[in-house]
């Protein structure tokens, strides 16, 4: 069942979709993703190649954010995105 168009929004139903999770990351000597450990409970894989890399600094007059983002190929072809928080050292990982 659909709720009505004017029945007014419930944030007890919303959740964030593709939201970030926490990852283990192996890096490689010039610090770049090697292999991907547990996500969820499971282990990911090794990384096949960095089809991408970008770095985001943002919102410094608030919460500074300091990201370093890889967009990955891992082993059987599965493409996800990982990024670094710079200021906490923690690795998460997205499906693009």
């Amino acid at each position: 069942m659909v709720a009505p168009a004017r029945a007014p929004l419930r944030t007890d139903r919303l959740r964030a979709v593709n939201e970030p999770q926490p990852v283990t990351v192996e890096c490689d000597g010039s610090g770049a993703p090697a292999a991907v450990g547990r996500f969820g409970g499971s282990a990911v894989g090794k990384i096949e190649c960095i089809n991408e890399s970008w770095r985001i600094d943002d919102e410094w007059w608030r919460q500074v954010i300091s990201r370093s983002y890889f967009e990955a190929m891992l082993e059987g072809g599965k493409r996800v995105v990982l990024f670094q928080d710079l200021i906490t050292g923690s690795w998460f990982i997205q499906q693009p």
